[in-house]
Order: C-alpha cells, then structure tokens, then sequence
C-alpha cells in the first residue's frame, strides 16, 4: 500500500489462509478491498513445473491488478 500511496504499482500475492489477514491489514490502514492475488496453500511442496503453471495463471490478473 505504501508503495502505491508513493505511485508505485503493487500488489499482495497470498495464499488462502491469509485473505482475512490481509483484508483486515488493509482496513486498519486506510486501505479496504485492497486488492491481491490469492493462490492455493500450500504453495511450498510444488515442484518447478507446478509453480510455474501457478505463476502463468497469475500474470494476466496481476498486469490487470497493477495496470488498473
């Protein structure tokens, strides 16, 4: 958030268990619906190939979310 506030695209790349977390840290810091990108948990136990079908299904959400 701060980096956006300092014009500065970003955004929060998460797993599952963290979406409450994060939209509560968003809230609290003036930022709610703040925007992230949500991947299955865990991502830990993926080998190369399955992090990088995980990374191909992200990159058009995450250009959407920083070009928007």
């Amino acid at each position: 958030m701060l980096l956006e506030r300092e014009g500065t695209p970003a955004t929060v790349l998460i797993t599952e268990p963290f979406q409450v977390t994060i939209a509560s840290a968003a809230a609290k810091l003036g930022a709610p619906g703040y925007h992230s990108l949500v991947v299955p948990h865990p991502v830990w136990g993926k080998d190369d190939a399955g992090l990088r079908e995980l990374a191909r299904g992200l990159v058009d959400r995450a250009v959407a979310q920083l070009t928007a």
